[in-house]
């Protein structure tokens, strides 16, 4: 089996593996490397279930009974090597199964293997199981509404949690004081939704649908390709206008003593999270320098004259007089800009420290500064040449 094909395989054996473990059954998992070995053994009680799995890249009828009867036959000899009371389980997964094309399968193992349970899931979240108690396992699927595969809505490639496991993806190419991700190399959309803090299925679909549009090789883990390609979509998904609060400065214009308060800030954040501290402080909006203001911090400063912008998660009165900040600009200008993300996760989980002052990633930067329209397309083509060269020219593109 081909290396992408064995990890879309050993995907769906995680989701199978964490749903036996969430109705308190002892699993039990064997290595790819031994061959004819059961994928899954599950026991409940006195009860040893033996799971064979089949993927089925194009989920239709003429494709998924000739699979489901490979999983029958593993399934029945697999468990006869396990116990003489072991249960065989075929199991049939797919990116997206139909109502229809699981009935399918049921009334055909029901005709043909009524000695084996049947199983069907998909990256979805759907699980429909039949025989020996097995129906404890089955669950709606959570995002897919029934219908042909060409009514479906496509996922969205650049949502906020997305957004936060490219960075991850496409950090081993950026310097950890510009863009702060876990670090490592990703095999498969476990090890992905691990390192980014997500569930499996947020991991598996964003991989699912990389994968799917030509932007990911899995032939030696999870490999960013196309990747011009891919940060100009991403840059023309995030041209929506982000909403600006204008704001002063309390007693004085001065950015020193601003970046001052926000490190004291950020200070308190990260002392914030042992659980002995109040709610209230444990609450504290997140923050960090964007646009212009981050780009200085980063060390590419270009552009000169324009006041900072200030990513925060709320508007929160008791943080901006921490801050010494005043949202009251009645009569004079605005010393900076307030902006509320809409991928607030994104922003915030890669953002770095520099000299303390919490400051958006690099990637961010570039996203944010190419839609301003003072001089941002100058800037962003600063952040092009001298970073996001290195993304497009270590094997990543």
């Amino acid at each position: 089996m081909p290396p992408h094909q064995q990890n879309r395989l050993m995907e769906f054996e995680d989701l199978l593996a964490k749903a036996l473990h969430k109705v308190g059954w002892q699993v039990e998992r064997s290595s790819p490397s031994e061959e004819g070995e059961a994928d899954i053994v599950a026991r409940h009680g006195k009860k040893i279930y033996v799971f064979e799995l089949k993927a089925s890249s194009e989920p239709r009828k003429d494709r998924a009974i000739p699979l489901i009867s490979q999983a029958i036959l593993e399934a029945q000899k697999a468990a006869a090597r396990v116990s003489k009371r072991a249960i065989p389980v075929a199991v049939l997964a797919a990116h997206h199964v139909s109502d229809s094309l699981s009935q399918h399968i049921k009334d055909f193992a029901s005709r043909n293997a009524p000695d084996v349970g049947i199983g069907v899931i998909d990256a979805d979240g759907f699980r429909s199981f039949l025989g020996y108690g097995l129906e404890v396992l089955n669950a709606e699927r959570s995002r897919v509404i029934e219908g042909s595969a060409k009514e479906f809505s496509p996922a969205n490639l650049f949502s906020d949690l997305n957004q936060w496991m490219l960075k991850i993806l496409l950090s081993r190419s950026i310097p950890d004081s510009l863009l702060s991700a876990p670090r490592g190399h990703c095999e498969n959309a476990s090890q992905l939704a691990e390192a980014a803090g997500v569930s499996v299925m947020s991991a598996f679909r964003l991989v699912r649908q990389l994968s799917e549009e030509g932007f990911l090789e899995e032939h030696a883990g999870l490999r960013v390709v196309r990747t011009e390609e891919l940060l100009e979509r991403w840059l023309s998904t995030s041209h929506s206008r982000v909403q600006e609060t204008p704001a002063r400065w309390i007693l004085s214009g001065d950015k020193n003593a601003f970046y001052g308060a926000l490190r004291s800030y950020a200070s308190r954040m990260r002392s914030s999270r042992s659980p002995s501290k109040s709610d209230r402080v444990r609450s504290m909006p997140r923050l960090c320098l964007s646009l212009f203001a981050a780009a200085e911090l980063l060390g590419f400063k270009f552009v000169h004259g324009i006041q900072p912008h200030l990513y925060i998660e709320r508007l929160d009165k008791e943080t901006l007089r921490e801050l010494g900040l005043s949202l009251e600009t009645a009569g004079r200008q605005p010393d900076l800009f307030l902006r509320i993300p809409r991928n607030r996760e994104s922003v915030f989980r890669a953002a770095v420290k520099r000299n303390g002052v919490p400051t958006s990633d690099v990637l961010q930067v570039w996203l944010d500064v190419s839609n301003y329209p003072a001089r941002g397309k100058a800037q962003a083509d600063v952040l092009r040449q001298r970073v996001l060269s290195q993304v497009l020219g270590k094997g990543e593109a």
